[in-house]
């Protein structure tokens, strides 16, 4: 019986102990690593290895690329230190190289390309659970090295990195159709972008451009550009390293299949789901988040369908750190109708991650509870806290999802006191000006204020059509 199913009757298998493990390379450090046969230096580098690693390829793979005139230190340490913040440091290894002449180009793609192949032998990596990290000219070069070989990673993270031309495939391939169960969002590698907008050394153009390229081809990004921050001073942001971890952690590669035994454990699970007891099904949610993606959705679905509400509501929970991708998003929506208020309070929490992590159809539902009176106090409540974490990131500079900016200024003059203050509790912190607006102002005193609040609203997000901006 492999571990998956073993993990279906009792619990999931514990790490080997430091004896037992077969990786010997583990903790903070910085090796080389050569050729087996000439013994040539392939890559220099630092790394950071779990001192405990499982028996299965479960770990994750973080490659990290430094700037221009930097070292394997530079992005590592501050990806070691995010994924400390958030919690999942002991699931991945997290590497950084050192590119042969003081930045890197296209000369390193083949060096590249061997040593993350022995990182992927050398320790139980999931080959669905590889990402790459990259700041300035190793900015640049995860979008062209990562656009030219999505087959290899989950999400590509560039970080003030300069241009890259996205108008035509990586050579070799078609590009997928914009829209569909077989378009660039649903089947190719996903992207989070940083960039500030004070940036001397590499313009923010090169980030909008890159952005609205990928746009236009169907991909799903993330763009976090932030006013005022320079070259460097984008590290400066916990939040925002924190969020692009999390992103990595929820994200799975979507073309690579699944091994054979986690094909066997999903069906198993699968059937476990839907008509099991909640005292199994701890194991089984645990183990259909590690699988994630569309496999792992398989299972959480029919945690859906199961008649106990506890169940649903662990299934929803488990939204809150995985992508499974839009099928998802839409069982939540969904779930927001259920009858327990458990597992409506905990599909909202999902909801929140995807809208946070830019899915239009749950920005769009949440916008829409948020408006809508007849919704009720509590589930419009819900929705306003939820589009309160998709925009905390977006308000450091980027408002390009207009309907959740727009729905929490317009809600400012909803006639509900609950409903402004709600509203007002998540742009206040986030917004330098708040125009002498107060939730509890008479709806006579709040006109002068929701003037400006608007003309705000318009010059950094842009007008905003339908519904919300006809209220």
């Amino acid at each position: 019986m492999s571990s998956l199913l073993l993990a279906l009757a009792v619990a999931l298998p514990q790490a080997k102990t430091d004896q037992e493990i077969k990786h010997p390379w583990h903790g903070d450090f910085k090796d080389e690593y050569k050729d087996p046969k000439t013994k040539a230096l392939i890559m220099r580098y630092r790394m950071r290895a779990p001192d405990k690693q499982p028996e299965q390829k479960h770990l994750g793979l973080v490659v990290c690329f430094h700037g221009m005139n930097g070292n394997e230190d530079h992005v590592t340490g501050w990806a070691i230190e995010a994924a400390k913040r958030v919690g999942i440091v002991d699931q991945y290894v997290i590497a950084g190289g050192k590119s042969r002449d003081a930045g890197w180009g296209t000369t390193d793609d083949k060096y590249l390309l061997q040593w993350i192949q022995w990182i992927k032998e050398a320790y139980p990596i999931d080959v669905r659970r590889v990402h790459i990290v990259g700041m300035s000219n190793g900015g640049w070069m995860v979008k062209r090295f990562g656009w030219e070989h999505q087959e290899l990673f989950a999400s590509i993270s560039p970080y003030c990195g300069g241009g890259v031309d996205f108008s035509s495939p990586p050579k070799g391939q078609k590009l997928p159709p914009q829209q569909g169960p077989l378009s660039a969002a649903e089947t190719r590698t996903e992207w989070y972008y940083v960039h500030g907008d004070a940036d001397r050394e590499v313009g923010v153009d090169a980030s909008r451009r890159a952005c609205q390229q990928l746009k236009e081809k169907g991909y799903r990004y993330v763009y976090r550009e932030i006013d005022g921050a320079d070259h460097g001073g984008i590290l400066k942001y916990p939040e925002v390293a924190d969020d692009n971890l999390r992103f990595i952690h929820a994200l799975r590669h979507k073309e690579i299949p699944i091994t054979k035994d986690e094909r066997t454990a999903v069906s198993t699970m699968s059937g476990k789901a839907k008509n099991g007891k909640a005292e199994e099904m701890g194991p089984i949610l645990l183990e259909a988040t590690r699988i994630g993606g569309l496999p792992g959705a398989k299972v959480v679905g029919n945690a859906f369908d199961n008649s106990d509400p506890e169940i649903k509501k662990s299934a929803a929970a488990t939204t809150e750190t995985a992508l499974y991708g839009r099928e998802m998003v839409m069982e939540l929506i969904k779930l927001t109708k259920d009858k327990a208020d458990g597992v409506k309070a905990a599909a909202y929490k999902g909801l929140a991650v995807a809208a946070n992590w830019r899915y239009s159809e749950s920005q769009d539902t949440l916008a829409r509870v948020a408006r809508t009176k007849g919704s009720g106090l509590e589930e419009r409540t819900r929705a306003i806290e939820a589009l309160g974490k998709a925009v905390k990131l977006q308000l450091l500079g980027n408002l390009e999802d207009k309907a959740v900016i727009w729905t929490l200024v317009l809600l400012l003059d909803d006639d509900d006191l609950k409903i402004r203050e709600a509203a007002f509790a998540t742009l206040e912190k986030g917004v330098k000006d708040t125009f002498e607006y107060k939730p509890d102002l008479a709806t006579s005193e709040r006109k002068k204020s929701m003037t400006k609040w608007k003309s705000w609203c318009e010059q950094q997000a842009g007008p905003m059509n339908g519904t919300a901006a006809s209220k």
